[in-house]
């Protein structure tokens, strides 16, 4: 099964732009997707091993079912070897814009985002423009729709589907 992670900072898009990827592969072949923020949610919060099993379960059934393909998003951590890695970034000022957004409730409708309510200035603070250096793929996504961002993503994994 080829696992494709997208990643990147906080209100970058991840969620976002899994999706419309995972949609577009599901049109070709057999894809799963999973969001790490989603398969998590745990009080009192998991650590990084407990996360990583969780991830390695839904792995094994999409694999038992016959996925060719799994689609995940969320923070690096126990990124299987054979992964293909695909960092998202914008700027300061976009991700700001993005994270006050998501803490005034508007944007897009994430069931248990803990962004919702918080402070302007703990948004603000959490704005920090971060990049995989190494890797394979690193996506601009400041002022870009989500399509434009998925046609580069699938055009440089998966060239012989055609975006």
């Amino acid at each position: 099964m080829t696992v494709l992670w997208i990643t990147g900072p906080r209100a970058v898009g991840k969620s976002t732009v899994g999706w419309e990827v995972f949609t577009r592969l599901f049109a070709h072949t057999r894809t799963a997707y999973v969001d790490l923020a989603q398969i998590t949610f745990a009080a009192p919060p998991l650590d990084v091993a407990a996360k990583g099993r969780r991830l390695d379960a839904v792995r094994r059934v999409y694999r038992e079912a016959g996925a060719q393909h799994l689609v995940v998003t969320g923070e690096l951590e126990n990124v299987p070897p054979e992964a293909k890695v695909c960092s998202l970034f914008a700027g300061p000022d976009e991700l700001v814009a993005r994270l006050l957004l998501r803490g005034a409730g508007k944007g897009p409708a994430i069931p248990g985002d803990d962004l919702r309510g918080l402070p302007e200035e703990d948004l603000r603070r959490l704005a920090v423009p971060t990049v995989v250096l190494d890797a394979d793929l690193v996506v601009d996504t400041g002022g870009r729709e989500v399509g434009e961002i998925a046609d580069e993503i699938l055009d440089c994994f998966f060239p012989d589907l055609g975006a």
